[in-house]
């Protein structure tokens, strides 16, 4: 039988679909940084601000999008070898890397033309986050292969990420710098849990994260220090009135956090025992913004 080959309408929309099922979970919930944003901003339940916040929105998951895309692209020869991974590797679909190039792109193109039109400074946040991400996924010196270069990344593009929304209904200043700041930490934090996450399959490949190079239990500690200065961050900033008082309850939480990463190291500094603890405090952190957000309204 002669395959007939897909029109390229439904070659885009079977690698769309792919990646909706591996990375649409992460995608999502990294767009509560500039939602949270636009919220401490000044954002008001009018017909302007929300049009506004919907196409930040829309620009923001295609910025996201197009960074986990193209990190795919860039990283595909190391997922191959990663028995968790290999199955989910586009090219195992019949995608070519020549065609999430393109999607990469596309949603680049389509993000900055968002940008563009939200504003001067809106379009800059998201270049420099597009800039960091460009970093990460290639470049030796400043990516993924660079120890604690990498989570510098990672905590400056989890604070742009917020000053994204923030900055769409407030002008830049130092208060906002200092909550993104929160923001930042929670994202460099998880992304350390991330890489005792994949230790074993970094290690593989020869891929200088801080797990490898330093060890998981250094790491897990680096980790739990900087969620540690996250909730240090926003009890100060609520002792000053910067953030709601109920938030000065924050050490509470993270004593929780505290318990829950004691057992994690009891249980072993794993893929799973990393999995278990990050279901855990992105349900703490989930708490936290919940707490900032109803005492804003």
């Amino acid at each position: 039988m002669i395959a007939i080959p897909l029109s390229p309408v439904r070659q885009y929309a079977r690698i769309l679909r792919h990646f909706a099922a591996t990375r649409a979970p992460e995608v999502l919930a990294l767009q509560a940084s500039p939602l949270f944003g636009s919220f401490f901003g000044g954002f008001h339940l009018e017909c302007w601000d929300v049009s506004r916040l919907s196409l930040l929105l829309l620009g923001s998951l295609a910025l996201t999008a197009h960074i986990f895309v193209f990190n795919d692209w860039a990283g595909y020869s190391n997922d191959l070898r990663d028995p968790r991974r290999a199955t989910l590797v586009f090219t195992q679909q019949g995608i070519t890397r020549r065609q999430v190039a393109n999607v990469a792109v596309a949603l680049i193109v389509f993000a900055n033309l968002i940008f563009v039109a939200l504003g001067p400074l809106t379009l800059l946040l998201g270049a420099g986050i597009t800039i960091l991400s460009f970093l990460y996924s290639c470049s030796s010196s400043f990516g993924k292969r660079a120890p604690i270069v990498g989570s510098i990344n990672h905590l400056l593009g989890g604070t742009l990420h917020f000053l994204l929304g923030y900055t769409l209904f407030h002008p830049l200043d130092a208060s906002g710098i200092l909550i993104g700041l929160f923001f930042g930490l929670v994202f460099a934090g998880g992304h350390l849990n991330q890489e005792i996450r994949d230790y074993e399959a970094d290690l593989q490949n020869g891929i200088r994260t801080n797990a490898v190079v330093f060890g998981r239990r250094r790491t897990f500690l680096a980790s739990l220090c900087t969620f540690t200065a996250a909730y240090a961050i926003v009890t100060c900033l609520a002792a000053f009135n910067i953030l709601p008082r109920l938030l000065l309850l924050s050490p509470i939480v993270w004593l929780l956090h505290l318990a829950w990463s004691w057992q994690a190291l009891q249980r072993g500094l794993g893929f799973e025992s990393a999995l278990w603890l990050r279901r855990r405090y992105r349900l703490l952190f989930a708490l936290l913004g919940i707490a900032m957000v109803t005492t804003l309204w």
